[in-house]
């Protein structure tokens, strides 16, 4: 796969007019502050799952910028948010914007070698690509089913 295809499913999934549902900016643009601390018995809340998809979106920028893998600790990877103020949502919203438009950024670079393998790990540039596309159509599911059942 290409990087302008891929580039272009990271759009479609982020903003465009996607097969199976909403897309990921209406998704998170669409729950209220209200909502995003609310959980299910067991389940994460919101807010820290969109923190977790920023998270795993940072993963795949500092590797294409740098080439290299950077581990993302467990308190990082799904963080425990019990407070939130109406301001540090919107804030986490923004970042998570802020990473779409960096992520594009980035892949317009044609020059991203696909097959290069992520040091020190089983897999391809590629394959964290393709992967993070869908890790977010796989928790915008979840961020949906919460927010329709909270």
């Amino acid at each position: 796969m290409s990087v302008e295809e891929i580039r272009s499913l990271l759009a479609n999934v982020y903003q465009g007019s996607t097969w199976y549902g909403k897309n990921i900016q209406s998704t998170i643009n669409d729950i209220p502050v209200g909502k995003a601390l609310l959980r299910l018995e067991g389940s994460y809340n919101i807010a820290e799952l969109v923190s977790h998809m920023l998270v795993w979106r940072d993963y795949v920028i500092k590797l294409l910028e740098t080439g290299q893998n950077h581990p993302v600790p467990e308190f990082e990877n799904f963080p425990n948010i019990e407070i939130l103020m109406m301001d540090e949502w919107k804030d986490l919203i923004d970042q998570f914007n802020r990473s779409q438009l960096r992520l594009m950024e980035l892949l317009s670079n044609s020059e991203i070698e696909m097959t290069a393998s992520v040091p020190s790990k089983p897999y391809r540039v590629q394959d964290v690509l393709l992967g993070i596309i869908h890790h977010d159509i796989y928790h915008a599911g979840q961020l949906n089913l919460l927010a329709k059942f909270l």
